[in-house]
C-alpha cells in the first residue's frame, strides 16, 4: 500500500500522518506517531521537517523498486524438477553441477529425482497421464524416442548450436528438435602400441598376425567400413538390405572370420587389455578404462581405413528433453535457463570426469585438455558421423540387419539367405504404421 507522509500541526503538537487512499477511493489521514511536546525552536522544527522529507523519499523509493526473483522479498524462484537415470559417480557429479546452477541462477531451484532406466518411459507416461512429472528429462536416446512416441515431450526450449550434427539429428522428429544431445560415444579402432603398428587400410589391418577382436558384429560397430564401401539400408526410398554390395560386405566378414583375422569375442576389451589381441573396435568411452589400467594404446577413426569415406553410427547418447505438460508459458524461461546451463562444456566435462561418455558439445574439444588422448580422434569421427533423424526408417531397419549379420557369422545362414530374409522382415516392419 503506497502512501504519502506529511507533517501537520495540531494545537502546538506536530504529528506525522500518512495519507492513505482507502478502498472507497477517498483519502484519509492515519496517525503514525503519538503527539510529542511542541518544540518552540524554529531550528528544531526545521530538523524535524528535514527528517520527514527524508522518510518520505525513502518510503516512495522503497515502494517504487521491485525486489528481484530469488532475493528476499522478491518473487519465489521457479522449481524445475529433473528426472534422470544416472547412477553412482555420474549421479553425484550431476548433483554437484545442479548445486552450482542453483547458486548461479537464484531465479530457479533445480530438484533431481532418479528413475531407473528400465522403467523410465513407463513411469514418466503414468506420471504425465495424472498431470504430474518433471519439467526436464535426462535419458538415453532410446528412452527419449519412447517418450516422444508417448506424446510426453514438447519441443526443446533452448536452441543448441554447439552439438555435433549427428547427435542433434538423432533427437529431431519432423525437423523439430525434441531433445538436446548431452553426452555421447562413437566407435574407434584401438591398437596396442607395444605390439601393433598403425594400419593404413583394411587389407593391411587384416593381414597382421593376431587380427582384430570385436564384442558384437553389428551395424554400430562396423558401420564406417560397411557404408564406406557402399553399404546401404535404403535404396531409392525402398529397403535395400539384399543389395549386392551388402551381400559382398557380409561375405568379406565371413572370410576374415574363417581366417581368424576377425574374432567375435564378448570379452574383447579384456583380451585387448591383457595383450591377447592387438586391435579392437570399441567406443571412445573405453579410453579412460585403458588408461587407468596402464595399457599402451593408440586409436584412430574407422573411416581412415576406407580412405575417409565411411561414417560411423553414434553410440550410447544421452539427451535432455522437456515435458509436454510442464512446458507452460510461465515455466518456459526457467526450463530454458536450466537446459542451457546443463549443456555447457564445463558441466559436460564434469560428467566426463565422473563417468565414461564424451561431451556432445563441440566446444569442449577446443579446450586444452581435449587436444590429446582419445579426444582428437573422437572429435574427427563425431564431426562426420552417420546422421539421420529420430523417426528415420533406418532406426527400424538396423536391428534387422544386425540379426542377419549375427546369423551368418554364427554359421546359421549364408549371406544371401540371411539378407533375403532380412529384406522381407524390414519391408513388413515398415508397412506397419506407427
Amino acid at each position: 500500500m503506497k502512501g504519502v507522509v506529511s507533517v501537520m500541526i495540531f494545537r502546538g503538537f506536530p504529528r506525522v500522518l500518512l495519507a492513505v487512499k482507502a478502498a472507497n477511493h477517498l483519502w484519509r489521514w492515519t496517525n503514525l506517531e503519538r503527539p510529542v511536546r511542541f518544540m518552540a525552536s524554529a531550528r528544531r522544527l526545521g530538523v524535524i521537517r528535514i527528517f520527514v522529507i527524508l522518510a518520505t523519499l525513502t518510503l516512495v523509493t522503497g515502494c517504487a523498486s521491485d525486489p528481484q526473483t530469488g532475493q528476499p522479498g522478491g518473487p519465489a524462484p521457479a522449481i524445475v524438477d529433473v528426472w534422470h537415470s544416472l547412477q553412482e559417480a555420474e549421479a553425484n557429479a550431476l548433483e554437484i553441477q545442479v548445486q552450482l546452477i542453483n547458486k548461479t541462477y537464484p531465479e530457479v531451484i533445480v530438484k533431481l529425482n532418479y528413475v531407473p532406466a528400465q522403467t523410465f518411459a513407463a513411469f514418466s507416461y503414468q506420471a504425465e497421464a495424472g498431470g504430474e512429472g518433471p519439467e526436464i528429462f535426462i535419458a538415453s536416446r532410446e528412452i527419449i524416442h519412447q517418450l516422444y512416441g508417448q506424446g510426453a515431450l514438447a519441443p526443446a526450449t533452448y536452441t543448441d548450436s554447439d552439438a555435433f550434427p549427428a547427435t542433434l539429428a538423432a533427437f529431431q522428429f519432423g525437423k523439430v528438435q525434441y531433445a538436446l544431445p548431452w553426452m555421447t560415444d562413437i566407435p574407434l579402432l584401438y591398437f596396442r602400441t607395444d605390439i601393433a603398428e598403425v594400419p593404413v587400410n583394411l587389407a593391411d589391418l587384416f593381414s597382421v598376425n593376431g587380427g582384430i577382436s570385436i564384442a558384437t558384429p553389428d551395424t554400430r560397430t562396423l558401420s564406417a567400413w560397411w557404408n564406406g564401401q557402399g553399404g546401404r539400408l535404403m535404396n531409392g526410398g525402398k529397403v535395400g538390405l539384399n543389395d549386392p554390395i551388402n551381400i559382398a560386405f557380409l561375405q568379406q566378414l565371413l572370410t576374415w572370420q574363417s581366417a581368424q583375422s576377425l574374432r567375435i569375442d564378448p570379452a574383447a576389451l579384456t583380451a585387448f587389455t591383457d595383450g591377447q589381441t592387438p586391435y579392437i573396435i570399441a567406443g571412445a568411452s573405453v579410453a579412460k578404462h585403458l588408461t587407468q589400467r596402464n595399457v599402451p594404446w593408440g586409436s584412430m577413426p574407422l573411416s581412415d581405413l576406407v580412405a575417409g569415406q565411411g561414417q560411423s553410427l553414434i553410440g550410447t547418447t544421452l539427451g535432455i528433453a522437456n515435458s509436454a505438460i510442464k512446458t507452460t508459458p510461465d515455466m518456459m524461461t526457467a526450463i530454458q535457463t536450466v537446459e542451457k546451463a546443463l549443456l555447457t562444456s564445463d558441466v559436460e566435462g564434469a560428467l566426463l570426469e565422473a563417468g565414461r561418455l564424451l561431451p556432445a558439445n563441440m566446444t569442449y574439444y577446443q579446450r586444452p585438455e581435449a587436444q590429446k588422448g582419445v579426444f582428437p580422434q573422437a572429435n574427427s569421427a563425431l564431426k562426420k558421423a552417420w546422421s539421420f533423424e529420430g523417426n528415420a526408417l533406418e532406426w527400424k531397419i538396423i536391428p534387422i540387419q544386425d540379426a542377419a549379420w549375427s546369423h551368418v557369422l554364427a554359421g546359421n545362414a549364408t549371406p544371401e539367405d540371411a539378407l533375403k530374409n532380412a529384406q522381407e522382415q524390414a519391408e513388413k516392419a515398415l508397412s506397419v504404421k506407427g
